[in-house]
This record gives structure tokens, sequence and C-alpha cells, in this order.
């Protein structure tokens, strides 16, 4: 018989142990663990932002957004803000938004860091003259810009949206979004209580829960520090107050207050002050002459240009000479409300900053600790901007008295 000598079996054995090691599945090393952001953003384009969308980069035709939340699995079952329940056989992806004041809805939306890639369309105007959305948002160039912001169903039905998300005062455009079988979820955004519902809302189209707690904590801490320290004065040691809105149509200068239920008195009233106009009966916006302003005798004014700087207002009120006669004035304590890419004052995200920011007018030697540029930051880190991208990208667009 045969025999193989040692020399060859050790031979062998070798050549085997080179195949195994060979054939083995690599093995990748562990990658170093690095610190989480919170949360994740859409890149920010190294352009400064225009309204033409197609300055946003153009990502390649496979580029997708990770996801930050596991789909739900199985159907979906929303209860909106005008109580209906809202069926989905899975997580939407293609979300449209529509109507007026969709911005507000869109700003709590990009919280969530899916929504870059799963909003498709959205009306073509806003209320701010800076561009927030391409700072936000590497797949603007691939929506849809609907003309107005009441898009009718023609128009919609072109994205082949699964969901259509707008404010509840649309709901006359979203009957007819569903006559064609379009779905609608409604929210309201309108008061803190509601924003801690409609997140709730958002958080499951987004598929995403924690994401919506971690939100809604952000804005209970801003109402507790501001509270907490104000809620044992007496009504008289809080100051009257009077916000105005300050607009210019047709070179004429009109002045208005907003109702009793509006997140503008809510703001006043939690900050400490005692609302002047609160009993004024309105629905909207009212139009104030200066003969009621003077009968209300405010001892703090807050003025609101949406359509340009609160403080160039302030500037022409205070050069005025019938204004000159009220003690706010004499006592230059009249103050143009902040703003950025949106004013403060408005159910719009950013109120958690005018809350603080109107208790620092208020009762500036309660908060005297309070740094607004660091609330600034605070805010914006929930979009997922550093420290550096607010300083280059935010404060130099800061409107009002903010500092």
């Amino acid at each position: 018989m045969f025999r193989l000598g040692p020399s060859f079996i050790l031979t062998a054995l070798a050549l085997l142990m080179i195949v195994l090691v060979a054939c083995a599945t690599p093995t990748t090393p562990a990658p170093t663990p690095t610190a989480p952001v919170f949360p994740t953003a859409a890149p920010m384009p190294t352009v400064a932002p225009t309204r033409t969308p197609t300055v946003a980069p153009e990502p390649t035709p496979t580029a997708t957004l990770a996801p930050t939340a596991t789909p739900t699995p199985g159907p979906i079952v929303i209860t909106d803000a005008l109580e209906r329940t809202v069926r989905f056989d899975k997580l939407p992806q293609r979300i449209v938004l529509n109507g007026r004041a969709f911005f507000m809805v869109l700003n709590a939306l990009y919280f969530f860091p899916d929504a870059p890639r799963r909003v498709v369309g959205m009306p073509d105007i806003t209320q701010s003259r800076n561009d927030f959305y391409p700072l936000l948002d590497t797949f603007l160039a691939q929506k849809k810009f609907f003309q107005g912001n009441e898009a009718g169903p023609e128009q919609i039905v072109t994205v082949q949206p699964d969901v259509v998300l707008m404010k509840s005062t649309n709901v006359k455009i979203g009957q007819a979004l569903e006559q064609v079988k379009i779905p609608v979820v409604y929210v309201d955004l309108e008061t803190p209580e509601q924003y801690t519902r409609d997140l709730a809302i958002l958080g499951q189209l987004m598929g995403n829960p924690e994401q919506a707690k971690r939100i809604d904590a952000y804005y209970k801490a801003q109402i507790e520090r501001v509270t907490a320290p104000i809620k044992n004065l007496k009504e008289t040691d809080k100051p009257r107050v009077l916000l105005l809105q300050y607009s210019e149509r047709g070179g004429t200068v009109a002045f208005s207050v907003p109702p009793a239920a509006w997140m503008q008195t809510r703001l006043v009233e939690m900050a400490g002050g005692r609302a002047v106009w609160k009993d004024q009966p309105a629905t909207g916006w009212t139009t104030v002459n200066l003969e009621q302003i003077a009968a209300w005798n405010p001892e703090v004014i807050f003025i609101v240009f949406y359509g340009g700087n609160s403080r160039e207002a302030v500037a022409k009120i205070k050069a005025d000479a019938r204004w000159q006669a009220l003690s706010a004035v004499k006592e230059n304590k009249i103050y143009g409300f902040p703003g950025d890419f949106y004013a403060w004052d408005q159910p719009d995200t950013r109120w958690g900053l005018g809350l603080v920011w109107l208790a620092t007018r208020l009762h500036p030697t309660l908060f005297r600790d309070v740094n607004i540029q660091q609330e600034i930051i605070k805010f914006y880190a929930l979009y997922g901007f550093d420290q550096a991208a607010v300083q280059s990208k935010v404060m130099p667009l800061l409107t009002g008295d903010w500092q």
C-alpha cells in the first residue's frame, strides 16, 4: 500500500490552511464611536439661500436620506385636529403641504429628519423674505411648488401624494381633495396645548414618535422656565402690555391687535404681562387707532412687523410726535418683536424663543441670567444646526430688539 511521508502531510496541511483563510468572509473593523448628532439634518448648502428652489444641491438619482425611525408595520390610525380618524395601510411616504399658513406646519414637520425626503410638494409662497428651506432640504429642487397656497385637486393629484397635511382652517380645500380620494390630515399648531397634540400627530405620520416627544419637551421646558419665576407675582406687579401689528399697505400705516385666544396674547400673559387689549371682541387682527391705544395707556408696547424689520417700525413710531405723549414711549419701553426667518410672536415653531424674550423685557430682574443668543443656538439645534451654522446662517438675519 502506498504511504504518505510526514513531509507530504505537513505540506498538505499548510496548503489547506491557506485555502481556508482565503475563503473566509472578510471582517470589517468596528467603526470608531462618534457623538450622536441630535437631530440629524439635511446637509446645509454652501450658497446663500434664495427663493429659487433649484439652488439646492441636486442629489444623485439614487441618493436618499437614511430613515431615522423604523417604519411602523401594518395599518396606521391617526386622529387629527378635527378628531377625524384617518387610516393608512402603511407609513405615508409622499407628503404634500397645502393651505394658508402652511409654512407653520412645514416648519414643525422639518423637526423630523426624514421630512426632506418625504415632502414632495408645497405652495410657492412664504411669509419670510429669507428662505429657510434650502438650509434644511437638499431635495428641494425635486419638489413640486404649487402656485398660491390653495392648490386644488387637479394640481395636487399630479404628485400622487399619500397624504396632504394642512391646518384645520383650510377644511374646505381638504374636502375637495377627499372627494378625489386624496387623504387629508389636519393640525392646528395655534396654542401651546395644540402643539403637544399636533406634534404627536406629526410623530405618527413620520413614524417617529420619540422625536415628537423630544420637541414637545423643549416647549414644555421653555414654558416652565418662564412661568416658574413669576408664578407668585401679584397682578399689580405685572405690567400693562400692548402688542400691536404694524403694517404699511398702500403707503398707509395701520395698527392692529390679535384676538384673546391667539398665541400672541397667550405669550404676553405667560411671560407675566397683562394684555390690555384682551377684552376687544375679535376673531382676527382688529385695527385700532391712536385714541384707543392712548386710552389703554400701556406701560410696555411690543411692535410686530411681518413686512419688515420691527426695529425700523419702532424708530418711526418714536419719531412721531403723537406717540411721544404715551408713557411707554416716554419711558423707552416700546420694543420691536424679534424674528429671523420668521417672526417669533406667532404660532410658528419659534414661539418658544418669543416667550423667553418677552419675559426678559417684562421682568428683566427675574430673567437677567437669560442669554438670548444661547437660546437661539439651543432652538436651532432642534433642526440640526451647530453653533457655527447658527452664527453664519441665522444671526445675520435677526430683526427687532432681540439683544
